[in-house]
């Protein structure tokens, strides 16, 4: 170290735990600052623009009343409601601070355990487990717009259900039995995805119809298994059909049917890594994969990170604590 610079290992050294968690908090605002424009909640939705909206009627007026500074206070004329820029988001009644929150959601975008988010953010797992649902709250329903196209492959896939209750020693069912909860999985030629939790057991022709119909555009070619589930949706939205019979040992089968089987793969993956997840959030779970498959899958010309920041920020979704 040369002569008169500061010796910041020293500096550090001598900090009471109070100050050393008050540099903590300084480093992670500038780095949050540096990456992302903003090192405050209000800062953040601020530099994305969100509009200012009354969250009771939506009037899209408001008058300054309050607070000009770094949380202002805003008064709709129409129905008198006084709201701040963080009413009505995920980000109301924060008790994070900005760069705590966006370690959490940087970490997310890596599909890591609650474990390791308490970890990276120093957080405690309840409050990575909110934020967490926090987080699946804004991509709630995000698969309700999505349109598939062109060649779609659809295919099923099985999840145990943690709301069954066994008896004691006894054997789990084989098979596709009711105790397990189907994923009705879909992908098509732009790498456009969607996985739609569809009850217990083998889907009838009401389910694939339900959780597909709306999502594929008329005229497009099916690619599938030869279910028969899926004759109804075929002969409905007038597709192309081209079936391959299910059998692992058929080269023929595994060319033709591979991107949607490495699809459920993926999935599958995904879903096991969390152990302790109940079949009750299956589906946000789902819809956070389908999101960051989309996010990912258009990298070159948006960063992930960056992408999902912006989404959160202009997202008008809010999450409660349930328990």
């Amino acid at each position: 170290m040369e002569s008169g610079s500061l010796d910041l290992r020293s500096l550090v050294d001598g900090l009471t735990d109070a100050q050393l968690d008050e540099l903590r908090g300084a480093v992670g605002s500038r780095m949050c600052r540096e990456k992302y424009g903003a090192d405050t909640i209000e800062g953040l939705l601020a530099k994305w623009a969100r509009p200012v909206r009354c969250p009771s009627c939506g009037g899209k007026v408001a008058w300054s009343d309050g607070s000009n500074g770094p949380r202002p206070r805003f008064r709709c004329p129409a129905c008198g409601r006084r709201f701040g820029l963080t009413t009505g988001t995920i980000f109301a009644n924060a008790k994070l601070p900005l760069h705590k929150i966006m370690r959490i959601v940087e970490v997310m975008c890596h599909n890591a355990s609650l474990r390791l988010i308490e970890l990276v953010a120093e957080v405690s797992h309840s409050t990575a487990f909110l934020w967490r649902h926090k987080v699946f709250s804004t991509v709630s329903g995000w698969q309700d717009k999505v349109v598939l196209s062109g060649r779609v492959w659809i295919d099923e896939m099985y999840f145990e259900d943690t709301r069954v209750e066994h008896e004691p020693g006894a054997p789990k069912k084989r098979g596709l039995s009711k105790d397990k909860v189907c994923v009705v999985v879909a992908i098509d030629s732009f790498k456009q995805a969607m996985a739609v939790a569809s009850e217990n057991g083998k889907p009838s022709t009401k389910r694939i119809n339900r959780a597909l119909k709306a999502h594929i555009r008329e005229g497009s070619t099916i690619v599938h298994d030869c279910e028969k589930a899926h004759n109804a949706l075929v002969r409905d939205l007038k597709l192309v059909d081209e079936r391959y019979k299910a059998n692992t040992a058929d080269p023929v089968y595994l060319e033709q049917m591979a991107l949607v089987n490495h699809l459920c793969s993926w999935i599958r993956r995904y879903v096991e890594r969390f152990a302790c997840m109940k079949s009750d959030n299956l589906q946000a779970y789902l819809d956070w994969f389908v999101y960051l498959h989309r996010v990912h899958r258009d990298e070159e010309r948006w960063p992930v990170e960056e992408r999902v920041v912006r989404h959160l920020a202009l997202s008008n979704s809010t999450y409660l604590r349930k328990w």
